[in-house]
């Protein structure tokens, strides 16, 4: 099914999309998609309705999952496709990501509650949300709410970006262990989005030997947007290394209409996909 639409990056209200699974799956399909997978930031609490809308749909969901890990001091974003959901050791690494984000998002909460004179800024977020564990983005919704800021970014740009008094760092998994348990579920691992951690060619390739090393397998090179030098560069990286490529639109609204459901660039013909290893 090589030949066939796809999208392997995108994301619901279940984490901070702004569709419900079914919502995103629809939309999905409407767009030509045939081969889906939603990965939502480290849960899986939408699976199970992405893959009964798929079904009604006519289109096949592949498990996914975008799990934050960290690496030489930084927060990098790992892909996990095509994994038993249901595998202990996905579900041991779920439960430790949200219990790290809901931490996060408590400590979020009381520095808002002083920076922002708010009362149960947590509370708030996570009535807003519906989820214990809500990320930034929920953060900002809510400061929008609650009249505090003129809009998301503003509440990205006065709060909640790093280097502001509301940003909190998490510890996340680490990249070994992430890919450990995803490989054990029977899935595998992408690199997402590689041009987005401002690394030069050479720090890209030296994450790309630990990834390799951990047992990382693929690459997401089809994304919207990337520069003929962005392109060149992932290019050289897949025939460098023993990486398969993936790729994604990326999908969190219909707002952003650059990064729609399944409107990647087109497969050069000589680019081994991810697909292969998916079983897709």
């Amino acid at each position: 099914m090589t030949d066939c639409r796809f999208d392997f990056h995108c994301h619901s209200l279940a984490s901070d999309g702004a569709l419900t699974p079914t919502e995103l799956v629809e939309r999905a399909a409407g767009a030509g998609v045939q081969l889906l997978a939603l990965t939502d930031h480290d849960t899986l609490a939408g699976q199970h309705e992405a893959r009964q809308a798929a079904s009604a749909a006519g289109i096949r969901l592949i498990a996914g999952i975008e799990v934050s890990v960290g690496w030489d001091g930084r927060e990098l974003h790992l892909v996990g496709l095509g994994f038993d959901p249901d595998h202990p050791e996905v579900s041991a690494l779920v439960a430790s990501q949200q219990q790290a984000r809901t931490l996060r998002a408590e400590r979020i909460g009381g520095r808002l509650d002083k920076a922002a004179g708010l009362a149960n800024s947590y509370q708030r977020t996570v009535a807003l949300s519906a989820q214990d564990a809500p990320g930034r983005p929920w953060f900002a919704k809510m400061l929008v709410a609650a009249g505090k800021v003129r809009d998301e970014q503003h509440a990205f740009n006065r709060y909640l970006k790093p280097g502001q008094s509301c940003f909190v760092a998490t510890p996340w998994v680490s990249m070994d262990a992430a890919v450990a348990a995803i490989r054990a579920g029977g899935g595998v691992a992408v690199l997402a989005h590689p041009t987005r951690y401002s690394f030069t060619r050479r720090k890209l390739r030296r994450c790309l030997d630990h990834f390799v090393a951990a047992g990382g397998a693929a690459l997401e090179v089809l994304t919207p947007g990337l520069n003929p030098q962005q392109q060149a560069l992932l290019a050289e990286c897949l025939r460098d290394f023993p990486l398969h490529a993936s790729g994604g639109s990326d999908f969190h609204t219909p707002k952003q209409t650059w990064l729609e459901l399944g409107r990647l660039p087109p497969v050069p013909a000589d680019m081994p996909l991810v697909h292969s290893l998916i079983g897709a």
